[in-house]
C-alpha cells in the first residue's frame, strides 16, 4: 500500500510515518520505480507505535522495546489489533475537561502535585496545560460524590491510586493467564497460515472474537462482585484490630 493507504488504515499522519521511519522506527518501504510501497508488517509495527504513543511512552523507549521485539511479529499484532482495538475492553468513552474544573468540586485549585498525580495514574491523560481525557468519566463521578461527602482531595487522589493499583494487578492475571493465550493461538494460527501462503480462516478468527466478548463482561463482572465481600471482611477485621488495640 501506498504511505497514504497507510496512514488511512492506521489513523497516523504521512508527516509522523516519516519521522518514524526517520527515528529508525520503521523499516523503510520497498520501491517500486520512485514509488514507496508498505505492507502489512510495516502496518503492524506502526500500529504497536501508535498505541505506545498513546499510552505516552517516548520514541527513545519505544525504539528500545521494539529491538527486542522478533521481527516477523508486527503482521501478528496488526491482526490481533484489528479485532481488538485499544477501546475493546473499555465500557465509556473518555471526556475532556479542564483541571480548573475538576479541582473546583473541592472548592480549591490544583497544584502541580495534584496535577503530577493526574497524569501518573493512568487514567487521566494530560491535554495541554490544564486540560485532561478522563478515560473514566463514570470514577471521575464517583470523586464528585466523594467531595460532596466531605471527603478531601489528596484523600480521593489516595484511594484512586490505590484502586489503579490494585486492579492493575488483577487486570495483569487476567491478560497473562487467560486472554493472552488465546491472543497467541490466533498468532499461531496466523503464523501457519503465512507459511503456506494462504491466511486464517474467518471462522476461526470470529469464533475467537466471540469469546473475547463474552469472556469481557466476566471479567469485569468478577471484580465488582467480589469487592463487597471482601470490603465488609476488611471493615470487620479492621473493627476488631482498633477494639483489641484498645
Amino acid at each position: 500500500m501506498t504511505v497514504e493507504a497507510l496512514s488511512a488504515r492506521t489513523g497516523v499522519s504521512v508527516r509522523n510515518i516519516r519521522a518514524y521511519q526517520t527515528a529508525g522506527l520503521m523499516p523503510p518501504p520497498r520501491l517500486q520505480g520512485r514509488l514507496g510501497l508498505y505492507d502489512v508488517e510495516h502496518q503492524g509495527k506502526l500500529e504497536l507505535i501508535r498505541d505506545l504513543r498513546q499510552q505516552g511512552f517516548r520514541l527513545e523507549a519505544i525504539k528500545g522495546m521494539l529491538e527486542k521485539t522478533p521481527e516477523g511479529a508486527w503482521s501478528e499484532y496488526s491482526l490481533i489489533s484489528e479485532l481488538f482495538s485499544t477501546t475493546f475492553f473499555t465500557v465509556e468513552a473518555p471526556k475532556r475537561k479542564a483541571i480548573k474544573e475538576m479541582a473546583a468540586h473541592w472548592h480549591t485549585t490544583a497544584t502541580p502535585e495534584q496535577k503530577e498525580r493526574l497524569a501518573r495514574n493512568g487514567l487521566y491523560r494530560p491535554i495541554g496545560d490544564d486540560e485532561f481525557e478522563m478515560l473514566s468519566p463514570a470514577l471521575e463521578r464517583i470523586g464528585i460524590q466523594l467531595a460532596d461527602l466531605g471527603v478531601p482531595l489528596d484523600t480521593v487522589l489516595d484511594l484512586q491510586d490505590s484502586l489503579i493499583k490494585h486492579t492493575r494487578a488483577i487486570a495483569k492475571s487476567y491478560v497473562e493467564e487467560l486472554f493472552l493465550t488465546m491472543a497467541q493461538a490466533l498468532a499461531e494460527a496466523h503464523r501457519e497460515a503465512k507459511k503456506q501462503g494462504t491466511v486464517v480462516d474467518p471462522k476461526v478468527v470470529e469464533s475467537m472474537k466471540g469469546l473475547f466478548e463474552r469472556l469481557r463482561p466476566l471479567a469485569i463482572g468478577s471484580v465488582s462482585a467480589a469487592f463487597p465481600v471482601v470490603l465488609q471482611q476488611e471493615f470487620d477485621r479492621s473493627i476488631q484490630k482498633q477494639l483489641k488495640g484498645r
